[in-house]
Order: C-alpha cells, then sequence, then structure tokens
C-alpha cells in the first residue's frame, strides 16, 4: 500500500468511533482497489471538473468526489431518502418523502435484481462512484447528515436513477393525491417549469455546413434536481462532457468527440393508478376476474426529526399495502394501487452509461434499445451530419376499451398490463430534408418542419401524446417556418434562436387556451384597470430588461397560474368567463404591483432577477418562452428565477472536432463562500458562453488547478 493510501485508512481509522467496524473494513477495502494518487481533477477557470484517469471506474471515483465538494449537501439527499433519514434532516416534509420511496419499492426491487441485470463493466463504474463518495464523506463526516447513510453502495446508484425516472414520470403528485383522497388522474395539472428546449441542424438547414446541437433542460436551477456540469474522461473511450443531476456516475446529456444529445420531457402517460374492489366481509381482501387475493401488508419505518434543527427525533410507522397491481393506499374513498413502468426498470443508468460511450449513431441507437428512459425525449446530431429526434418512452401495452387517464378498474387481469411498446411505436424523425428538428415539451410528432411532422391518429393511442401546443413551439415555428423559411441559419443566428425571448404574436395559456381576449380588452369596461390593459395591449411580445408592458403582462401570468383546474376548465370554453378570469387576474396583479414599486410603470429587470447570496441581476424572457423564466417573489417583491432555463450547452460539429460552448445559471459550486458559486450568472444574464473542451492538453494546459480525490 503506498504513503497517500496510509495516510487515507489513518483518517477513516480516527473516525473509526464513529462508523462502524464493518463499514470501515468495507471502506479500508475499497480503498485498496483505487488509487487515489492515479486521478486527476482538473478545475478550469470556471471551476468546473474535470475528470482524467485510467479507467472508467476510477473517473466515476473522482466525479463523485468532485460532486461533493461542490454541492454535499445535494449529493447525499436522495442517499438519506433512500435509507428513510430523510424526516431526520427535514423533519415531516422529509419523512413524507421518506415514505414514498419505501412506498414504491425500488431499493427492494434493485437488491434483487442488480446481480443478474447490471453488465460488469458497469457494475465497476458503479463500485468505483461508490468508493469515490465513500472517500469524500469518511474523510469529512462534519458534513455528512447521518452517518447510518454510509457506506454508499454500487446498488444506490441505480436506485437513485429509478427514482429520478418516477419523478420525471409524475410519481410525486400522484402519490400525494392518492394519499389524501384527491386522485382523479384526469383532472391534473401540469407542473410549471419543468420544461426543456432541444434544437439539432444538419448542412441542409446550417450556413457554414456544419452541424449544430443545442442541449437546454430546464429543471429548477437549484436543489436536487437542478443541473452540475462536469467533463469525464478515460482511457477506455468515454470523453463526454455536459450536464447531470448531483452524485450521478454518468452525464445524462452534453457532448462527446462524435456526437451529442438533448432531452425533453415528454408529456405521456406512464402511470396507472387503480381502485380495488374490496371484499363487503374479508377485511383486506379484493377480487380481480372473481377471484379473491389478499393484499400484502407493509410499513414503511420513518424518522421524523422535530423542534428546532430537528433535535428532537421520534420513530413513527406507516401502513401499506401491496396488490398485484402495484403498492397500495388506502384513503377514504377505497383501495388504490400504483403501476407504473419505471419502477421495474432498472436500465436507466445502463442506457445513459451506453449513451455517454457511444460513437455514431448506430451505437447509440442500439442504447436507444435499451429502453430504460421513460418519458424523456432525445434530439441527437452527430459528426457525420446526422440529425435525429425520438419521442421517447418505456409506455405500456394497455389494452382498449378503457380510459386510461382516468382510475382504472382494479378487479380485471385486462387492466393489469405486462409487456411494453416497443422503441419503433414512438415518433420519430432521422435526417428530414428541412435539416432540422426541435422540441419545447410540444407534442412529439410535430418536431420537424410543418410539411415533414406527422399525425396523431399514427401513434398507438395509449401512449398518450398532447396534441396541444405551447408558446415556445408556435415561436419557433415563427422563426424556422418565417424568417429562415428560404435561407440558411449561421451559428450566431442559431445561438439567438436558443436565447430567443419573445412570445409568439398568438399567445397561448399552457396549451389550454388562447389568449386573444387579453390583449383585445376594452378599457371601457373595465376603468379601474385600464392603464394595466392598455400595457398589456401594446406589449410587443418581447420580454426585454428594458420593456415597461411586460411587467403587469408578467405579474398577471402569475396571477393565472394560481388559479385552479375547476376555474380554468370553466374558462376554456366560455368566453365570458374568460375575460372575466383575466379582468380579474390584472386587479390582483396591479394591486401587488403597486403595493410592491408604488407604480406598475416599472422596467422587467426591476422586477425578474437571477439571484444567489446577495447578488442579483436582470433576466430576460418569462414562463413558457424559449428563454423560459419561472420565478417566486422575493419581500422586496423582486420575482427570483427558481425554474427554467438553466445548464445550456451549444455544440458545433465541424471537420476538425466539436466547438463546444456551455453556461450554467449559476456557477460549479453551491457553497456561498466559493468564486465560482455566483461566477457565471453575469454571462448567462448575458446570453454569453463560455468554451468548454474535450481535449486533454489543451485543459491541462489552461487548467487553474490539479489535484488528486484525496
Amino acid at each position: 500500500m503506498n504513503s497517500n493510501l496510509s495516510l487515507q485508512s489513518l483518517v477513516a481509522l480516527a473516525f473509526s468511533a464513529i462508523f462502524s467496524t464493518s463499514t470501515f473494513a468495507q471502506q479500508q477495502q475499497q480503498q485498496q482497489q483505487f488509487d487515489p494518487s492515479k486521478i486527476d481533477i482538473v478545475r478550469d477557470e470556471f471551476g468546473v471538473p474535470h475528470i482524467f484517469a485510467k479507467t472508467d471506474a476510477e473517473v466515476a471515483y473522482g466525479l463523485e468526489w468532485a460532486t461533493a465538494e461542490d454541492d454535499v449537501e445535494n449529493a447525499q439527499f436522495m442517499l438519506c431518502a433512500m435509507r428513510g433519514l430523510l424526516g431526520t434532516k427535514q423533519g415531516v416534509e422529509g419523512a413524507k418523502i421518506d415514505f414514498a420511496v419505501q412506498f414504491l419499492g425500488v431499493v427492494d426491487y434493485v437488491d434483487a435484481n442488480y446481480e443478474a441485470s447490471i453488465p460488469e463493466d458497469l457494475k465497476r463504474v458503479l463500485e468505483g462512484a461508490a468508493a469515490g463518495a465513500n472517500a469524500y464523506f469518511y474523510s469529512h463526516p462534519e458534513l455528512l447528515w447521518n452517518k447510518k447513510m454510509l457506506p454508499v453502495k454500487p446498488q444506490d446508484f441505480v436506485t437513485g436513477y429509478m427514482l429520478a425516472m418516477s419523478l420525471m414520470g409524475g410519481v410525486q403528485g400522484t402519490v400525494e393525491k392518492m394519499v389524501n383522497g384527491k386522485i382523479q388522474r384526469d383532472v391534473e395539472d401540469k407542473e410549471d417549469g419543468i420544461g426543456s428546449n432541444a434544437f439539432a441542424f444538419n448542412s441542409n438547414k446550417t450556413a457554414d455546413g456544419n452541424t449544430y446541437l443545442a442541449v437546454n433542460a430546464h429543471q429548477p436551477i437549484e436543489g436536487l434536481l437542478s443541473w452540475y456540469e462536469a467533463h469525464v474522461c478515460s482511457e477506455e473511450g468515454w470523453n463526454m462532457v455536459g450536464g447531470l443531476f448531483h452524485g450521478s456516475p454518468t452525464i445524462f446529456l452534453g457532448s462527446n468527440e462524435n456526437l451529442g444529445w438533448a432531452h425533453t420531457t415528454g408529456d405521456l402517460d406512464e402511470l396507472d393508478v387503480y381502485k380495488l374492489k374490496m371484499h363487503p366481509k374479508k377485511k383486506l381482501w379484493y377480487e380481480v376476474d372473481g377471484e379473491w387475493h389478499k393484499l400484502e401488508t407493509d410499513r414503511a419505518k420513518l424518522k421524523v426529526g422535530l423542534g428546532k434543527n430537528q433535535w428532537f427525533k421520534i420513530s413513527v410507522g406507516k401502513k401499506f399495502w401491496n396488490s398485484i397491481y402495484g403498492p397500495t393506499i388506502k384513503n377514504d374513498h377505497g383501495f388504490f394501487s400504483l403501476r407504473m413502468p419505471a419502477l421495474m426498470n432498472i436500465f436507466p443508468i445502463l442506457q445513459w452509461y451506453r449513451m455517454n460511450k457511444a460513437s455514431n449513431f448506430t451505437e447509440f441507437k442500439a442504447a436507444l434499445d435499451i429502453q430504460g428512459l421513460s418519458r424523456q425525449n432525445i434530439t441527437y446530431a452527430d459528426k457525420n451530419d446526422t440529425i435525429f429526434f425520438i419521442s421517447n418512452g418505456y409506455i405500456p401495452n394497455r389494452a382498449d376499451g378503457y380510459n386510461w387517464r382516468k382510475v382504472l378498474p382494479g378487479d380485471t387481469s385486462a387492466t393489469l398490463w405486462n409487456t411494453f411498446l416497443p422503441v419503433d411505436s414512438f415518433a420519430q424523425f432521422l435526417n428530414p430534408e428541412c435539416g432540422w428538428v426541435f422540441n419545447t415539451n410540444n407534442a412529439g410528432y410535430e418536431a420537424t418542419s410543418k410539411a415533414e411532422n406527422r399525425k396523431l391518429d399514427e401513434y398507438n393511442r395509449h401512449i398518450g401524446y398532447d396534441p396541444s401546443v405551447n408558446n415556445r413551439s408556435l415561436r419557433v415555428y415563427e422563426i424556422m417556418e418565417g424568417n429562415y423559411a428560404d435561407k440558411k441559419i449561421s451559428y450566431e443566428e442559431f445561438k439567438a434562436l436558443k436565447f430567443d425571448h419573445t412570445y409568439p404574436q398568438r399567445m397561448t395559456y399552457k396549451g389550454e387556451f388562447w389568449m386573444d381576449e387579453l390583449f383585445a380588452m376594452d378599457t371601457s369596461k373595465f376603468p379601474e384597470i385600464a392603464d394595466a390593459i392598455k400595457r398589456i395591449t401594446a406589449f410587443d411580445r418581447t420580454a426585454d430588461t428594458l420593456d415597461r408592458n411586460f411587467p403587469i403582462l408578467l405579474m398577471t401570468i402569475y396571477e393565472l397560474l394560481d388559479y385552479n383546474g375547476k376555474l380554468r376548465n370553466e374558462a376554456k370554453t366560455d368566453t365570458e368567463k374568460r375575460v372575466a378570469m383575466f379582468a380579474d387576474a390584472i386587479t390582483k396583479a396591479q394591486t401587488k404591483m403597486i403595493a410592491r414599486f408604488g407604480t406598475i410603470d416599472i422596467e422587467l429587470r426591476q422586477l425578474q432577477v437571477l439571484e444567489r447570496n446577495g447578488k442579483a441581476v436582470a433576466v430576460a424572457g418569462g414562463p413558457d418562452c424559449i428563454r423560459a423564466v419561472f420565478g417566486t417573489f422575493m419581500e422586496d417583491g423582486r420575482n427570483r428565477m427558481r425554474a427554467g432555463d438553466g445548464y445550456v450547452q451549444l455544440v458545433q460539429f465541424t471537420k476538425d472536432g466539436p466547438i463546444i460552448e456551455s453556461i450554467n445559471a449559476f456557477g460549479s459550486s453551491s457553497f456561498a463562500e466559493s468564486e465560482y458559486s455566483t461566477d457565471q450568472m453575469v454571462p448567462f444574464a448575458k446570453h454569453e458562453l463560455k468554451k468548454m473542451s474535450l481535449n486533454k492538453e489543451e485543459i491541462y494546459k489552461n487548467a487553474k488547478r490539479i489535484y488528486h480525490p484525496e
């Protein structure tokens, strides 16, 4: 054992009183398998970690260490939830997540299927990731939320990916509705702020003949599902830069030397809820096809922290059950079961790993056949001038005769699906003649020029494609089939498309109804809000930071977002009620603006900001703009961006290799004292990008810091 390893062993030994003997032995074994001195973490001028090592497993080790250095809180969030310990950190709200994780049964599923399902090369990578995470946490015990989280296991990453897929599929909101007895799936609302943009253009459309890719996933810009940027590079053919969630051992979206891809979330119907037919006398017995089955009883073990800083902890149990359909909850309306493909699919991490290492479209397409990713559309481009879009999902092969958007009868095997639609069932476009594909969370069969788009009735009715449009897709068509209908696009124009902050001339409200009446309201009928109406009708659709008409409209949009489904549903088909709703929203918006600013005559930069640690910069754009900005209001009245446009990567695939630029909303670190916690805010707000590289020699030459994970 070399001197570095001996030193690490002494550090671990110093904390042996804190951690159990078995955990220490496991950590010591991992240290013998991986030599940190052979792993380099290279920080560039923006603090982005570039991880270099001989093997993929060693790279994964370094990535976990770097991630924990930059955001140790989010790096251990999911781990804490998997251990049922989040309640000890976050009280009742954390315990709700602990319950959901145990209720879904993903941890047990992974434990039962890991050895047989995960290939050996990926197991080795996961072992490296676990070793890296353990090395960091054992070396920094003061940062650990709960010692019982350790040791990190390879299976934990697989579980984390499965949970991420279930979250993307809407499981959290569904479980909450099942618990509180409000499960009516046909009136579920869409979550605001969680969307994405993706564009891929080939030489049929680009002025210089290069292939362009825009990666632009919209998520919360802070917290568990915020984007973290990293570069991984091994001597085993893994060389990828892009975005991932904190603690993940693979890149989720980005580019390698040969190809790249972006993700957008599709609105596919990926989960089902069943109401069981219970026996009138025999407790916990339910009927399926005329036969009676008994529910399997289970209990979530929850630990809840109470008081200031959750210093007082209690243990509680919450009962749930399992039927042949899936995990089951009892509420005031009966017993309800949940069934979801993401809860029985161990392969998200395998598909992403294979996509990371693909070197051409054939290899990439083979990775898609794994079908590990649920509801994650893919927009692809490569150095061979190939562009591709697939409205991707892992969707059950459901029987006809049922409304799968509503609660289903849980008394028949006809609703108990066990097979899934193959990849070729989903809308996809390979090298369309127009030379471009895109997605802005709009219908997956409308992903290219209108002349080459497909139609809803061409696809399996149970996929759940949403035929509605959104403002971003409308704006893309305005640009591409207006400004660039008969000409090619330059890279600078492509970049301008990505940062476009103009709404379409005809705006929609979340695809539910048009907002025509809002822009044609008669001031004489609403004298108390006449000035506000004049500003809204004068809005030129460009949400620039200096605009003085958009602020009152923006505030009105936020008021509309607060309306519940019932009121909005009534307004969809009733013009009078829709105008009344608009008037009410404008009135509330005006009242709040005057209370906060003394006037409605302000510039957008006074209202909408990107803020962290007291530093604030104005940002253009707004809800459902290509430059998407969703916020929450601070005490001083300003709207602080919380979600929307976050990580951006633009790639030009040229004959000399890829040219990569990127930006993140805040920076590489979440630690307030770090120089990298806010250093990307100003360029982000100015629509400026930083240069990224996959070239090892160039990265080392320009490095700001080089060190080992020890």
